[in-house]
């Protein structure tokens, strides 16, 4: 079985990893666009507003109001890629939770299902993760509103670095978990 320890170090570093994609969501950094000088601009883009220096406050993005929805596809994909985080942080949360309780529990669940259930639960958050990041990732090389000089910003390397983090997270789990042999007691 896993033991404590493992769990502890599981549930600290997806906690970590939790926060990283949460600030994806909440940093409105998933792209970046740098005019160059003398007359600087720089607009991000995130998976629900768009900031130019350029405005006085930030706007909701994609928008039909503003036109971001004439390239066929365009608002589908990036709300397909918001609905992923938010179902991802969700999942995340839940996942948090599920810590708690194994940390509360008997011994046998922890040894029998505990660990089978995390690698579920974190493989399927970096599923999530990955799959926005794809669908960012391929409006970034083929949508006409981003043209050169657009870059990945913060919010896709946290997302990323949170999506393989889980992955190996995941993997090193299912590997602990796997390898053990539970041992039988015997009642008298």
């Amino acid at each position: 079985m896993p033991d404590t320890v493992t769990y502890i170090l599981v549930s600290l570093t997806f906690t970590a990893t939790y926060i990283c994609g949460l600030a994806s969501i909440i940093i409105p950094k998933w792209l970046i666009f740098e005019s160059p000088r003398p007359h600087r601009a720089v607009t991000n883009y995130g998976l629900y507003q768009k900031c130019s220096t350029l405005d006085i406050k930030c706007r909701e993005f994609p928008s039909i109001e503003f036109g971001d929805c004439e390239e066929e596809g365009f608002c589908e994909e990036w709300k397909a890629a918001r609905t992923n985080m938010i179902i991802a942080a969700v999942l995340g949360g839940l996942t948090l939770i599920y810590c708690l309780y194994v940390f509360f529990s008997n011994k046998f669940h922890k040894e029998q299902i505990a660990w089978k259930i995390f690698v579920g639960l974190i493989g399927f958050h970096a599923i999530l993760q990955y799959s926005s990041i794809a669908l960012i990732a391929h409006l970034y090389y083929t949508s006409d509103k981003f043209y050169y000089g657009v870059k990945y910003d913060i919010s896709f390397i946290l997302v990323n670095i949170s999506s393989i983090v889980n992955i190996l997270l995941s993997g090193i789990l299912f590997k602990v978990g796997w390898h053990f042999v539970p041992t039988y007691q015997t009642i008298d």
